[in-house]
């Protein structure tokens, strides 16, 4: 239930870390293992983000269309930020 939720902040910061030259070193990430990844999280996100919408769509409830709405916006502007 909470994994399509969770998702995001464990690649996120996995992406990122393994990508610092000053973390990793000589294993740090090139630049097409960097797009190849923020792609995959992108892609695995839209897929988790689908499944949810889904979901709260079999409900058939105004209101929880609404608070998934307000919801989704809040969730997706914080993981942007990070």
């Amino acid at each position: 239930c909470f994994l399509p939720v969770q998702l995001p902040f464990a690649l996120i910061p996995v992406l990122t870390f393994t990508s610092l030259p000053s973390v990793m070193h000589d294993f740090a990430n090139g630049l097409f293992w960097k797009v190849a990844g923020g792609l995959l999280i992108l892609l695995i996100c839209c897929i988790n983000m689908y499944f949810v919408v889904a979901y709260v769509m079999s409900l058939h409830n105004l209101g929880l269309y609404i608070g998934a709405a307000v919801l989704s916006v809040l969730y997706l502007s914080f993981v942007a930020y990070l």
